[in-house]
């Protein structure tokens, strides 16, 4: 949790016990961090009420104060964007070179962002077609099998990655490149939120490929809705997307309309998917650093 959100939110409470920290006293906090306008339930809970809970949970757990009760806002239900096969790879294609393979490798495993920024390549079996993702949202290790599409992606990005000195490719997998001349870095941290780590270079492709409001973690929507679509199995979803509860992947069921499953499987057989091109190769690269879009 970012101490600057601990820090606004103490500031909003005020200089109060523990123990004092009730229903009310969270709905005065809130008058006092949203003053403009009425602050939508997801940014109560997220900068409010989530901070305040996991700071009394602990305190809780050391007998400091009773378990804390709080009314939790309703969330709107919200439309969950996806995208079809043919506007996925127009994603791809109008993409940054240094993008291209990390958003074939989250259409094709689902991994949050966050997960596929930190996979080193010691955690990357690509005989064995699996990848581990070690810090995940549910704090369990999860292991991923890899569709064909994401192992020649992989295998095309590790043609070029360091090496370590047995000739294996060493250090993050996915490599990121702030200008045409720069050499190719590791992401920075940014706290696991909000896909800020690929917004500039998101934007940019989703821009060329007339996709409006679309984020990164809509391709994990789109992995769910897909899998969803050629195996019909929620559970099976539920265990390789990493969620806790069948409820939280109802939402994928149906969402993808019928009689895309044949452009679904060309996309993840690698039929039909861009495999990650080298720095340079094509026209596509000059156009993308000429219109410095990265």
């Amino acid at each position: 949790m970012q101490l600057k959100r601990i820090k606004r939110v103490m500031l909003a409470l005020g200089d109060v016990l523990l123990s004092q920290v009730d229903q009310d006293a969270v709905n005065e906090a809130a008058k006092r961090m949203f003053t403009r306008g009425t602050p939508a339930p997801q940014t109560i809970l997220r900068e409010l009420l989530t901070p305040v809970m996991t700071i009394l949970h602990y305190a809780h757990r050391q007998k400091w104060c009773d378990l804390p009760v709080f009314e939790r806002p309703e969330k709107p239900q919200s439309k969950v964007a996806y995208l079809l096969p043919a506007q996925a790879l127009r994603l791809i294609d109008a993409a940054a070179p240094h993008l291209q393979p990390l958003l074939t490798f989250l259409l094709c495993t689902g991994a949050r962002l966050s997960e596929a920024i930190e996979l080193e390549w010691p955690d990357v079996d690509l005989v064995g077609a699996r990848v581990i993702f070690w810090r995940t949202k549910g704090k369990k290790r999860r292991v991923a099998q890899l569709v064909p599409a994401a192992v020649a992606t992989l295998r095309a990005v590790a043609a070029r990655a360091s090496k370590d000195q047995d000739g294996n490719p060493a250090g993050p997998v996915f490599l990121y490149q702030r200008h045409r001349r720069a050499r190719m870095q590791a992401y920075k941290d940014r706290n696991r939120e909000y896909g800020g780590q690929i917004k500039t270079a998101f934007r940019g492709a989703r821009e060329r490929a007339k996709l409006q409001h679309l984020t990164p973690h809509d391709l994990r929507h789109t992995w769910a809705s897909w899998h969803h679509a050629i195996h019909k199995d929620l559970l099976a979803l539920k265990a390789e997307g990493g969620w806790s509860t069948v409820t939280l992947v109802e939402v994928y069921a149906h969402l993808l309309p019928a009689g895309h499953e044949r452009e679904i499987r060309a996309f993840w057989s690698a039929r039909d998917t861009p495999v990650a091109r080298p720095l340079g190769a094509d026209a596509l690269t000059h156009r993308h650093y000429k219109q410095k879009v990265i």
